[in-house]
């Protein structure tokens, strides 16, 4: 009876492993990126793959996990300082209208002086954003030059699916990911379809010749 057991746990083990390892590379990535998906998307019942699309992925500014991060930050930060410049004219309009004269109160005033001190704090923002962008670009710009790309790092993936957004809406998601060698670990994950300031955009934008951002004089708004 023992011989037997041992038989059937062999034969299963020996089964396992043929099935896993007949997987094909889409198989595999898809596997692995339909349990990614099932802890982030909202309505993961209404998930349905349409393609899986895998080659090979080199060891270019796209892939590096560090060239995607620091993308990633200045991306973020890129938000922040179009949120900060857009409040800065707000400000400067609101400015304008209370600009002390003849004519001019004490109510009037102290708009004015509110609204200066709110352009002042948000170019001042701004300014410091500007310069945290800049010393990304001057690291991303090194790590890219580092970069052997004749190497292969593992899998690049296009993934399509459709999914139900918060609305009830259909929809259809296109998403790239680089998987490891391995097809254990995802390594990035991009949103193709983001027109956005995405991580995309900063690495272009260095490859193809960062030039700094420049600071704003704000002395005159004080």
């Amino acid at each position: 009876m023992k011989k037997i057991r041992k038989t059937l746990l062999f034969t299963v083990s020996i089964s396992s492993i043929l099935l896993i390892c007949c997987k094909s590379k889409e198989e595999k990535a898809a596997e692995l990126i339909n349990n990614a998906l099932s802890k982030t998307l909202y309505d993961f019942e209404s998930y349905q793959p349409i393609e899986t699309m895998v080659k090979e992925a080199k060891y270019t500014a796209y892939n590096d996990t560090t060239c995607w991060r620091l993308a990633t930050e200045m991306a973020a930060k890129g938000v922040l300082l179009s949120e900060y410049l857009d409040e800065g004219r707000d400000a400067k309009e609101y400015m304008s209208i209370y600009t002390p004269s003849y004519y001019s109160s004490s109510y009037s005033d102290s708009k004015y002086y509110k609204y200066q001190k709110k352009a002042v704090e948000a170019y001042t923002n701004a300014n410091l954003l500007v310069l945290l962008i800049n010393n990304n670009a001057k690291e991303l710009k090194k790590q890219i030059d580092k970069l052997d790309t004749s190497q292969i790092i593992g899998w690049d993936v296009d993934h399509s699916f459709r999914c139900k957004t918060k609305g009830g809406s259909a929809a259809i998601g296109h998403y790239r990911y680089v998987i490891d060698k391995d097809f254990k670990t995802i390594l990035l994950k991009e949103d193709m379809d983001d027109e956005g300031d995405t991580p995309r955009k900063f690495v272009k934008f260095v490859i193809s010749g960062w030039e700094d951002l420049p600071t704003m004089n704000i002395d005159h708004l004080k």
